[in-house]
């Protein structure tokens, strides 16, 4: 019975954790907006051209690399020489160098275990013969409506202090429309053991906003997959029903036209996000943000959002242990307690000479609680009177050191 008894209390605990997740989900979900959607549509159709050679490439490129550093991104343009003929058979040299835009949010556990985020920025309009291309690219759909919708994801994880367990990289590539040029090369300098990065998958963004579907209910968002990628894949079929409106339709279908394609060749676990009805307006002048539906694309930054905080910040997909640099003695000298805590938690702390900081955070990653502590503080009392039982993670940091316990509040 003693046995039955246990088994049942964690079926609870695990019960009670997963619904938590997903109301944070929700919650976040509830956050997009089809205005700021549009708005970074509109932004990136502003530029009037974003093709691969046109000389404003390095402008939009600081664009987005500024958007991120406003959500909290640490952001580089990781540039590449390119040349090549361009378009393919047409005789005409293209050469300049590309910026794609990294932006990086540093896991709480781990540096070096990432999940990405991409879509590409670049455009084209040579289609059906138009020959002012180079001047004029207003790509809305593709892509304006993939990169919008990242950067709404990060707008949002940046209003809610979302921290990722995982290192988040948002990668924004260039030259995508020539051949994934863009990720081909983030790739290949990402694979190279000196980066030590262990990719633990990417979710990728490409055309999501043309829909004309009236009926909400019928409206459908096609699930690219790739082999290996299962897990990912099945993930994000079940979260159309856990926070979007929308059918999920799982296809090969055009799984090698984007830039997941070129990491899942370096067998990384990958999924590419589309809309369902194929624009007519593709690689023409006509690819601009009154052709897109905002609503729609709200559904699917939804299922976008959702799969980069199961992933990122919960630690259930592509499981990580804690990261803790700091040294033996100091760790000796931290202690929280009484652990499990219903009310005050004492802390006694190492002597730092600059200071530390303390943060409480949930097991999904959220930050609670915040507190810089003085030079030499070396005890301190939270209230968690106001804190939902579950399991916590208590992090101190100072210059040189980062140690994390584990805590559990019950009232």
């Amino acid at each position: 019975m003693k046995r039955f008894l246990i088994v049942l209390l964690c079926l609870f605990f695990f019960c009670f954790k997963v619904d938590a997740q997903q109301d944070e989900i929700v919650a976040l979900c509830s956050q997009i907006n089809a205005d700021s959607l549009r708005a970074n549509v509109e932004a990136l159709e502003g530029f009037g051209s974003r093709y691969a050679f046109n000389e404003n490439r390095k402008d939009i490129a600081e664009y987005l690399k500024s958007r991120l550093e406003s959500y909290g991104f640490n952001v580089v343009l990781d540039s590449f020489y390119l040349e090549m003929e361009y378009p393919y058979s047409s005789g005409i040299m293209n050469s300049g160098w590309q910026y794609n835009v990294v932006g990086k949010k540093e896991g709480m556990w781990t540096e070096d275990t990432t999940i990405h985020l991409s879509a590409h920025y670049d455009a084209v309009s040579f289609k059906e013969g138009f020959e002012n291309y180079f001047f004029v690219a207003p790509g809305a759909d593709d892509n304006a409506s993939g990169v919008a919708a990242v950067l709404e994801i990060a707008r949002i994880f940046s209003d809610n202090a979302v921290s990722p367990i995982k290192t988040l990289v948002v990668d924004f590539f260039a030259a995508e429309e020539q051949g994934l040029k863009g990720s081909n090369d983030r790739i290949t300098k990402t694979a190279n053991p000196q980066w030590k990065e262990f990719i633990g998958g990417i979710i990728n963004l490409d055309m999501v906003g043309y829909n004309t579907e009236l009926n909400p209910q019928a409206r459908k968002v096609n699930i690219i997959k790739y082999d290996g990628s299962e897990e990912l894949t099945q993930m994000a079929v079940d979260y159309c029903g856990l926070y979007t409106s929308l059918l999920p339709m799982e296809t090969y279908e055009n799984n090698n036209a984007s830039d997941s394609y070129i990491f899942n060749c370096y067998s990384v676990r990958a999924v590419f996000l589309s809309e369902h009805e194929f624009t007519p307006h593709y690689h023409t002048e006509r690819d601009i943000v009154e052709t897109l539906d905002f609503d729609y694309m709200k559904e699917i930054t939804k299922l976008a959002l959702a799969l980069v905080y199961e992933t990122a910040v919960n630690n259930n997909y592509v499981e990580v242990s804690l990261n803790e640099t700091a040294s033996s003695s100091a760790k000796d000298s931290f202690e929280a307690y009484p652990n499990p805590v219903s009310g005050t938690l004492h802390c006694r702390l190492p002597y730092f000479e600059d200071g530390c900081t303390l943060s409480l955070y949930s097991a999904e990653g959220k930050m609670i609680l915040y507190s810089a502590n003085k030079k030499g503080q070396t005890k301190m009392e939270i209230d968690l009177n106001g804190v939902e039982n579950g399991i916590y993670f208590l992090r101190l940091e100072s210059n040189s050191q980062a140690i994390t316990k584990k805590i559990i509040v019950h009232h």
